[in-house]
C-alpha cells in the first residue's frame, strides 16, 4: 500500500510538471499579438440597467457595458446563413428565438452571465417566412399565408418548454408579402396599396379589422412600407421616403398622428412617465453633423434638441434603444457601415464600436515608410547641391542620429510611430469589409489608425459563395519619397457594376475618391511591369471580355510586358476555366485571346487555389538517403481546383487538378470516392495539401501531394510552361485529420529558408501550427529517419495544445487567414479574422537570425571587459618581460 502511495504522489508530480512545460508564461501574452472581439452589425437592442444587451446579423447574442462598450459576455449561436434571431425580449431573463424557414429555437438566458437557462424547439407545417411576439405572457408565432389566410400558434408560456400550443386560421385573402406586415405587441399588422389591417391576438376570436390609408393620413401613402414601432401602446409606423406616420392601436381601432413631424427614425422613450420621441436631423453646422431633436408624444411639439459632433467618416445613423435615468438620457445608435455608437445626452458621443470590422472580405500587409530622418539621407546626394552644402546636411544628419540614438527619435513621435523598423515588425494592415469600409490598422497595438467609408459598395461572390474584394498593391513605401499606392475593386450594390478605389493604405487619402465604372468586373491583376514612378499597370476584365488598362500608358516596354502576361478566369456556373494572353495586342488595343479551356461540368467547382504571388523558393530540390538530389517541379503558374460531383455508386466524387495556367495542361488529378466538401487548399512551392470530408469513415481527411522533376532538371534557369517535356512525377500521402478544419494558410518568410509550417483553423476557435515536415510524403523504400530529416508516417495528424498560436484565446467563426513575411527571415506576420480578430508573428524554425529575449547582456559585457583588460595587461607584461631579456 505504501508503494502504492508513493507511485501515486510521482505520478501526480509529474503530471503537474508536464502541464507546467505546456503553459504559456504571463508576460509573453499580449507582448507581441492582440485580439479584438465584436458582435456585427446590431439587429435587436435592449437597455437593462447599467448594460446594453444587443442581438445581431451574426447571430451573436451580446451585454455590453453601457460606459465603455466592452463586451462583457457574448454567445455566438449557429450559422448566421442558415439562421437568424428574429425575436428578442429582455425581461427578467432574455428571452431569443433564432432560426430560419420552419425550424425555430426558443431560449431562454440568464442576464448577468449570459448563461443557457432553457432551450425548446419549434416548427412550423409551411416553410415560409413568419413572425414572432410576446404579450401577457404568452408567445404568437404569427404565418402568413400569401392571398389565403393568417396562421396563428399561440404558446401557454413564452418561456416553458412545455406551453400549451394552440393553433387557429384566420381568413385573409388580401395578404401578400410578409415584408408588408409588422408585430406591435399584441397586435399584426399589414399594409395594402389602399388599406391597413390590423387583428388583436389576444383575443381568440378576433378578426382583421381594415382602415382605409385616406382616413389615416391626407398624405398619400400608397407606396409606404410597415415598421414595428417600441411603444407602451401597441404601435406601427407608415413610414414614406423621409416622413412616417404613427399609427397607434386602442380598443380596435387604428388612429395615425405624427405625418408632418415624425421621421422614419424615430423612437420613443419613457422620461419621468411621459413619452417622449428621439429623432435623428441633417444639420447645416459642419462641426456638428447630426441634431438629436425630442419631441412631444401627443403633439409633436419640440421639447429641446441637441447638436451632435458626429464624424465625418461614419454612416447614416438609426437610433435602436434607449433609456432616460437621473436626468441623463442614453441613446444606442447603428449605421450603414455597421458601427455602434451611444450618444449620451446632453455630452455627446461616448463610446464607438466598429463593427464592419467583423467581416472583412480583403486584407493586405504593408511596409511602412522610413522616418523623416532617415528619408532626409536620400537627399544628401542630390545633384544641385555643392560639397558645402552636402557636408553639412551629412553632419546635421549624422548629429540628429546620435540625438535619436540617446533620447529617442522626435521626428517618428511625431509621425504617430508609424514608421519602418529595423526588422519589418512593424507593419499597417489594410483591411476591406463586406460594409464597404476600410480600414488601416497598426500591427503593434491594433488601433485604427484611418478608415474610409465607399458608399454602396459590395463585395464580389468568388467560388464556393465566399465574399471577397480584390485588394492590390500598386507601390510600396520603398520607393521614397513616392507614397505608397493601392487599389481596391469590388461593385456597386445597386447595378453591380464595378467600383474602382485608389488610395494611400498609410494615409487612407485618395485623390479620386470612388470611381463608378459603366461596366461589371470579370477579373483584375496588377502587371509585372512597373513604369517610372514605379507604380504598376492595373489590369481589368469586363464581364464582356474586355481589357481595359489604369494607371499606365501602353507603350513599347508595357507591350512587350504583356505579351508573357496571361489570365484565367473561372465561370462557377459552367464549371469551366478559360486562359487568355495578350498575344495579338497592339498599342492601339489590347485584344485578349483564349488559349485554353477546360470544362469540369456535370462536376461543380468547390475550391481554386494559386500560389502566393511573394513566395520564394530556397532550395530547388531535395537531398535523398543516399545523397543524390531529387529536383522538386516549381511551377509559378499552377492551379489546383476542386470538384465534386454526384455519383450513382460512390455517393459524391471529390476530384483535385493541377493545371497549368499558361498552357491548360492538367498536370495531375485524383479522386476520392464517397467524399464531398467543404475543401480547403493549399498550394505552395512543389506541394499541395487539402482536406475534405470522407463519408465512408465519417471523418476529415487530409492529402500531401508532392511534385517532383526527377534526378535532372528540365527548368534550371527560367521556368517556361510551353517547355513540358514530361509530365512531373507526384508524390501523395492520406492522413486523418482529427477536427474540423475551417481555413488554412501556409506561412511565408523574405527567402524562403525557413521550415514550412500550415495554420489549420479549426471549429472550436482554435489556430493550429502543423509542420509541412510532417505531413510531407515519404518516399516509398528508402529509410526515414533524423539523419533524413524525417519524420516516420503517423496515419493521425497530432494537434499539441502547445502548438495553438492562439493559446486559450478561442477565435469566433474564422472566416480567414493572411500570412505576411517580414524582414526578419525566421518571422511571418499572421492575421486571423472571423467574427473576431487576432494577431500574431510566429517562427516557425525558432527566431535563429535574432539574439533571445533572455539573452544576459549584462553577463557578455562583463565578459568582453574582462577579456579586453586582461589582453591589456597580458600585453603590458609581455613587454616587460621582452625588456628584461633584451637587458640580459
Amino acid at each position: 500500500m505504501a508503494n502504492f502511495r508513493s507511485i501515486y504522489k510521482v505520478q501526480v508530480l509529474l503530471t503537474i510538471l508536464v502541464h507546467l512545460t505546456v503553459a504559456l508564461y504571463e508576460d509573453q501574452v499580449g507582448k507581441f499579438d492582440w485580439k479584438r472581439s465584436f458582435i456585427g452589425k446590431a439587429k435587436f437592442a435592449s437597455f437593462e440597467a447599467r448594460r446594453i444587451i444587443v442581438a445581431t446579423e451574426e447571430n451573436v447574442l451580446a451585454s455590453l457595458s453601457l460606459e465603455t462598450g466592452d463586451i462583457q459576455w457574448r454567445q455566438v449561436l449557429e450559422d448566421p446563413s442558415g439562421s437568424q434571431i428574429e425575436f428578442l425580449q429582455v425581461g427578467k431573463e432574455i428571452l431569443t428565438i433564432s432560426g430560419s424557414n420552419n425550424t425555430w429555437l426558443v431560449r431562454s438566458w440568464e442576464i448577468s452571465s449570459g448563461s443557457l437557462l432553457d432551450e425548446w424547439p419549434l416548427s412550423a407545417e409551411r416553410t415560409v417566412p413568419s413572425a414572432f411576439t410576446a404579450a401577457a405572457g404568452k408567445l404568437f408565432h404569427v404565418v402568413p399565408i400569401k392571398r389565403s389566410h393568417l396562421e396563428i400558434s399561440v404558446y401557454s408560456s413564452a418561456t416553458s418548454r412545455h406551453a400549451r400550443k394552440e393553433t387557429r386560421r384566420v381568413v385573409a385573402p388580401w395578404i401578400g408579402d410578409s415584408s408588408t406586415c409588422a408585430t406591435a405587441n399584441s397586435y399584426y399588422a399589414c399594409l395594402t396599396p389602399s388599406d391597413l389591417f390590423f387583428i388583436n391576438l389576444l383575443e381568440e376570436d378576433a378578426s382583421f379589422v381594415s382602415t382605409p390609408l385616406q382616413k389615416l393620413s391626407e398624405v398619400d401613402l400608397s407606396r409606404a412600407s410597415l415598421l414595428s414601432f417600441k411603444h407602451e401602446v401597441p404601435s406601427v409606423l407608415l413610414v414614406e421616403e423621409n416622413s412616417a406616420a404613427l399609427v397607434v392601436f386602442r380598443e380596435g381601432n387604428a388612429q395615425a398622428k405624427g405625418a408632418d413631424w415624425l421621421a422614419p427614425n424615430a423612437f420613443s422613450i419613457n422620461e419621468n412617465g411621459k413619452r417622449v420621441i428621439y429623432q435623428l436631423e441633417a444639420n447645416e453646422d459642419e462641426d456638428n453633423l447630426i441634431r438629436v431633436s425630442a419631441k412631444d408624444d401627443e403633439t409633436g411639439a419640440d421639447l429641446h434638441h441637441f447638436d451632435l459632433a458626429y464624424r465625418v467618416g461614419l454612416g447614416t445613423p438609426l437610433i435602436m434603444g434607449g433609456q432616460t435615468s437621473g436626468g441623463v438620457t442614453d441613446l444606442l445608435l447603428t449605421t450603414t457601415d455597421n458601427a455602434l455608437l451611444l450618444v449620451r445626452l446632453p455630452q455627446g458621443v461616448l463610446w464607438t464600436k466598429e463593427e464592419a470590422l467583423s467581416n472583412i472580405v480583403a486584407a493586405e500587409f504593408f511596409e511602412l515608410p522610413i522616418s523623416e530622418l532617415d528619408a532626409s539621407i536620400e537627399h544628401e546626394f542630390d545633384f544641385d547641391s555643392n560639397i558645402l552644402t552636402m557636408f553639412s546636411r551629412r553632419i546635421s544628419t549624422q548629429l540628429n542620429q546620435l540625438y535619436s540614438f540617446v533620447l529617442g527619435d522626435p521626428l517618428s513621435r511625431l509621425n504617430s510611430g508609424l514608421v519602418r523598423d529595423e526588422f519589418g515588425l512593424h507593419k499597417i494592415i489594410v483591411v476591406a469589409t463586406k460594409a464597404g469600409k476600410l480600414f488601416g490598422i497598426d500591427t503593434w497595438s491594433g488601433s485604427i489608425v484611418w478608415s474610409y467609408r465607399l458608399p454602396r459598395v459590395q463585395p464580389f461572390l468568388g467560388v464556393g459563395g465566399k465574399e471577397t474584394m480584390l485588394l492590390l498593391v500598386q507601390r510600396t513605401a520603398q520607393y521614397a519619397p513616392l507614397a505608397p499606392q493601392c487599389v481596391l475593386l469590388a461593385q456597386d450594390q445597386r447595378n453591380g457594376r464595378g467600383v474602382l478605389f485608389q488610395f494611400n493604405p498609410i494615409t487612407g487619402h485618395s485623390l479620386e475618391g470612388v470611381q463608378r465604372l459603366n461596366y461589371k468586373i470579370a477579373q483584375g491583376t496588377l502587371l509585372n511591369y512597373h513604369d517610372r514612378n514605379f507604380l504598376k499597370p492595373l489590369l481589368v476584365l469586363s464581364d464582356s471580355n474586355e481589357a481595359l488598362l489604369y494607371s499606365g500608358q501602353l507603350n513599347e516596354e508595357l507591350l512587350r510586358s504583356l505579351q508573357t502576361t496571361f489570365v484565367y478566369t473561372v465561370d462557377e456556373k459552367r464549371s469551366t476555366l478559360r486562359g487568355q494572353s495578350f498575344k495579338y495586342s497592339s498599342r492601339e488595343a489590347l485584344k485578349l485571346t483564349t488559349t485554353w479551356e477546360v470544362d469540369l461540368a456535370p462536376s461543380r467547382i468547390l475550391s481554386v487555389s494559386a500560389k502566393p504571388a511573394n513566395e520564394r523558393v530556397h532550395s530547388q530540390g531535395k537531398v535523398l538517403f543516399d545523397r543524390s538530389v531529387y529536383y522538386k517541379y516549381v511551377n509559378p503558374n499552377l492551379l489546383a481546383v476542386a470538384t465534386v460531383s454526384a455519383d450513382q455508386i460512390h455517393r459524391s466524387v471529390v476530384s483535385v487538378y493541377l493545371i497549368d495556367g499558361v498552357s491548360g495542361l492538367v498536370l495531375h488529378s485524383t479522386a476520392h470516392k464517397k467524399a464531398k466538401g467543404p475543401v480547403h487548399l493549399i498550394h505552395s512551392e512543389n506541394w499541395l495539401v487539402y482536406t475534405y470530408f470522407n463519408e465512408r469513415f465519417r471523418r476529415m481527411e487530409m492529402e500531401a501531394i508532392e511534385l517532383y522533376e526527377g534526378h535532372l532538371q528540365s527548368n534550371s534557369t527560367v521556368f517556361s510552361s510551353f517547355a513540358v517535356s514530361q509530365l512531373p512525377e507526384a508524390q501523395s500521402q492520406s492522413y486523418i485529420l482529427p477536427a474540423t478544419p475551417v481555413e488554412m494558410a501556409v506561412t511565408l518568410t523574405e527567402r524562403g529558408i525557413t521550415n514550412k509550417f500550415l495554420l489549420i483553423a479549426l471549429s472550436n476557435g482554435a489556430v493550429v501550427e502543423v509542420p509541412w515536415m510532417m505531413l510531407q510524403p515519404r518516399f516509398p523504400g528508402m529509410p526515414c529517419g533524423a539523419e533524413e530529416s524525417c519524420i516516420p508516417y503517423m496515419p493521425e495528424v497530432p494537434l499539441h495544445p502547445e502548438a495553438i498560436i492562439n493559446y486559450n484565446q478561442s477565435l469566433g467563426r474564422i472566416r480567414g487567414i493572411e500570412v505576411a513575411p517580414a524582414r526578419l527571415e525566421s518571422t511571418s506576420h499572421i492575421l486571423v479574422h472571423g467574427l473576431d480578430i487576432f494577431y500574431t508573428r510566429v517562427a516557425p524554425s525558432k527566431t535563429f537570425d535574432v539574439l533571445k529575449e533572455d539573452f544576459d547582456h549584462r553577463l557578455i559585457v562583463l565578459v568582453l571587459t574582462g577579456l579586453i583588460i586582461a589582453s591589456f595587461g597580458t600585453m603590458h607584461l609581455a613587454a616587460r618581460k621582452a625588456l628584461k631579456q633584451a637587458w640580459k
